[in-house]
């Protein structure tokens, strides 16, 4: 079951996390390596443009000028053919309630960042296909 993430609202419920884009590029290669190990897709979204000359990766999304990050999720659901499918990040009530109108499931954020922290014991650092994979997310500067 894929997750789409509300980037902001998941940074704002962070202790001692800010959401400077800093913040935003850790927590999208945070991101980049929970799909990997759990093999799921994961889209996270901003408020805001993007900032320019900044790579984030091809599933961070930034909802641009005059719309939030939660307006594109529930739009994103919308277009889904099985909006069911996906789990939804937030800690939003309101995004939470349209998000299950739509059908999709919701987590909060804190017990994500939990599931964020976990480590696969049997996971080996820098396999080849991790090296392929931050690649493709990332470029080959």
């Amino acid at each position: 079951m894929p997750f789409l993430i509300d980037g902001d609202n998941l940074l704002g419920t962070w202790r001692g996390r800010s959401r400077s884009d800093a913040e935003r590029r850790k927590l999208a290669m945070q991101l980049g390596r929970f799909g990997a190990r759990e093999r799921r897709k994961v889209v996270v979204v901003f408020d805001g443009p993007s900032p320019p000359s900044v790579a984030y990766g091809t599933n961070v999304q930034f909802a641009g000028h005059g719309r939030s990050a939660d307006d594109v999720i529930l739009e994103q659901l919308r277009r889904e053919n099985d909006p069911k499918g996906w789990t939804v990040v937030t800690s939003d009530r309101s995004l939470g309630d349209q998000c299950r109108y739509v059908g999709a499931r919701i987590e909060k954020c804190d017990r994500f960042r939990i599931r964020l922290g976990r480590r696969n014991v049997d996971e080996k650092p820098e396999r080849e296909e991790d090296i392929d994979y931050w690649l493709e997310q990332f470029g080959e500067e």
